[in-house]
């Protein structure tokens, strides 16, 4: 699985802005402290672009910093500078070296922070060479010395990089446990960005350990602080790794969202590579949904993209891959026998560069003539061989190929009839559901009119009846009488919401509203109740009839409980619908609620909850000056 932490980077802007402040200080030629921290900060920024240019600045702010006697600046250069070395150029030795001679210099100034600095150093030289164990004990030193100065910052780091030391070693729990360690000092520290790192770290640790559940919410935590910062950086960066989160998941609509919103925000903010490695991920989504119009789309588009920008050789690998099975999918053989040489050639390389083992190489020439004749004769005689052996295995790579395509073509016709046999059945099964369906549909309009016609008119002639009997008894007060006419006129208001619920035509989110509408209105107009009804519903949607029925319930069931329990003297009912979710408010200014209306409505308050949990949506209520009730739900 692969995820992107990125909380340490700045965009390319910034950069460029930040370079021409520093480089109009460095022009100056003065030689102080702000030269120094300028030459070092330029070097920082070049690391990325030119690691040539950026040893150059380093080194001119190491020797000034002597020249000056400016201890930080020389701390400053040896902690960029093992950085540089050992893990951007991967010359171990070299920052080994680096920092042994940083380690010395602190302990002459008797520095705790410097020591601190210099630990760090080797342990991040050790982890960028894979010796985990040694970087681990000089993790802990660290540690040590950054209590001692209590730098919290610093600390947070350190336990994000042992969490991704253990959770290469596979002992996620012992990572996780480092990784809320450095949630916890950047939340003390209040760095944002330290907690969008820390959170995308901790969701791959669950994911790693089978917690799909935390690693989902730390991946969400993490985009939610990126746009409350309203770092589109960030955002952009929480968007890939939620799309690479939910393609493993193999909830690939989820992850064609967030990957199609990632590279909204990469055409401004992202560089070639990050709008290379969206437009992989997308590629291979399409292709596992087996929409090879659409992969192709994003392909061709990745294809632009790394012609302008190269990608380290393990993108390279996945991305010729990627494309040798589309073009087989969308049968494209000869063009995908034509890139199996260059897949060859890059497994061979990613192998040779996998076991390859780091050695320390000395400056020193072959004094013999006859020695360097010698080696390049068995140079040549090698490169033969090599050749020989690359003619023989692309000559075979390519009949391999060709027999698969000719196998392909012969078990074409076969597999057509085949298709052409399943869509038949799947059209029979299609027309079997649809009548089915249709037969539903039918019989729900039928048992809606019946109810209306038969049961509603003789329902409405039992209240006709009673209101005829009550002016005939001469004003008397009848309790049986009053109690059926009461009965007659609750089960007509009933026998309507039935009918309106099961009547296919209301199936919609304008039916809804307008039938809340009315209710409302009409149950507290004899009321001493004000209502205020707004809504901002700009678009429909189709409802089932057991979602429009349930959500109405609890909306009848609320406004029922404030007119009983409440005391208040408006009620405030907002619709609206937004990114595809149904919100209602309703709010009063009555008392509230206290512990002894809590037993006395507390079972229909449940019910309300589990009514709207059913159909897959929300109930939560909310003490203000009276109480706010949230229902909401989520059209899929």
């Amino acid at each position: 699985m692969l995820f992107f932490s990125f909380s340490w980077l700045a965009s390319y802007s910034q950069k460029a802005s930040q370079k021409d402040s520093l480089l109009s200080i460095i022009n100056r030629s003065k030689k102080d402290t702000n030269t120094v921290w300028a030459m070092l900060g330029f070097g920082r920024i070049m690391a990325n672009e030119s690691v040539d240019s950026a040893s150059l600045f380093y080194q001119r702010g190491f020797e000034l910093s002597k020249k000056i006697k400016f201890a930080r600046g020389i701390s400053g250069y040896y902690a960029n500078a093992t950085y540089l070395e050992g893990i951007r150029k991967k010359r171990f030795f070299v920052g080994l070296r680096l920092a042994k001679e940083y380690e010395a210099f602190a302990k002459t100034q008797k520095n705790d922070y410097f020591l601190a600095k210099s630990y760090f150093s080797h342990a991040a030289v050790f982890q960028s060479a894979g010796n985990a164990d040694s970087a681990i004990v000089y993790y802990e030193k660290a540690i040590r010395a950054y209590e001692k100065v209590k730098d919290l910052s610093e600390m947070a780091v350190i336990y994000t990089n042992l969490s991704g030391i253990y959770l290469h070693q596979g002992l996620f729990d012992i990572g996780i446990q480092y990784g809320k360690k450095a949630l916890s000092a950047d939340i003390l520290v209040r760095d944002t960005l330290g907690m969008i790192s820390d959170n995308t770290n901790l969701s791959i640790l669950y994911f790693e350990s089978k917690n799909f559940k935390l690693e989902e919410l730390h991946i969400r935590e993490s985009l939610r602080l990126s746009e409350k910062i309203n770092s589109q950086y960030d955002i952009m960066m929480t968007c890939i790794n939620m799309a690479e989160m939910f393609k493993e998941k193999n909830r690939y609509d989820s992850s064609i969202f967030y990957g199609e919103k990632a590279m909204k925000y990469a055409k401004s903010y992202g560089s070639d590579n990050i709008k290379f490695e969206i437009l992989l991920n997308l590629t291979d989504t399409y292709m596992r949904l087996k929409q090879y119009k659409a992969a192709t789309k994003y392909m061709e588009s990745a294809i632009a993209i790394v012609k302008i920008d190269g990608v380290n050789l393990k993108r390279k690998l996945y991305f010729t891959e990627l494309k040798i099975n589309l073009f087989i999918r969308t049968g494209r053989y000869t063009e995908a026998a034509m890139l199996m040489p260059e897949f060859k050639k890059l497994v061979d390389s990613s192998t040779l560069e996998s076991t390859q083992v780091r050695v320390l190489v000395f400056d020193n020439k072959l004094k013999k003539s006859e020695t360097e004749k010698l080696f390049l004769a068995k140079e040549v005689e090698l490169n033969k061989q090599k050749f020989l052996i690359y003619g023989l295995s692309t000559a075979g790579i390519f009949l391999i190929l060709f027999s698969f395509i000719y196998y392909r073509y012969q078990n074409k016709k076969h597999e057509a009839k085949s298709q052409q046999i399943k869509l038949l059945e799947q059209e029979n099964e299609f027309i079997a559901v649809k009548s089915s369906l249709e037969g539903q549909l039918n019989e729900r309009v039928r048992i809606s009119k019946e109810i209306h016609d038969d049961l509603g008119s003789s329902l409405t002639s039992i209240s006709l009846l009673t209101e005829v009997l009550k002016t005939k008894i001469d004003g008397a007060v009848v309790p049986e009488v009053a109690k059926i006419s009461a009965t007659s006129a609750r089960m007509v208001d009933a026998m309507n919401e039935i009918v309106w619920a099961l009547n296919v035509q209301n199936d919609t989110l304008s039916s809804l509203v307008a039938f809340i509408r009315k209710y409302a209105r009409d149950f507290l107009q004899n009321t001493p109740i004000t209502l205020v009804f707004e809504e901002n519903v700009n678009q429909d949607f189709t409802l089932q009839g057991n979602v429009r029925r349930s959500i109405y319930l609890v909306v009848k069931e609320a406004i029922n409980n404030i007119v009983k329990h409440a005391d208040a003297q408006k009620v405030r009912l907002y619709i609206q619908v937004e990114n595809n979710k149904l919100i209602i408010m309703i709010e009063d200014d009555g008392k509230g609620i206290n512990e002894e209306k809590k037993s006395v409505i507390g079972n229909g308050l449940r019910n309300m909850k589990q009514r709207m949990e059913d159909i897959g949506g929300s109930f939560s209520m909310y003490q203000t000056k009276g109480m706010l009730i949230n229902i909401e739900y989520i059209f899929i």
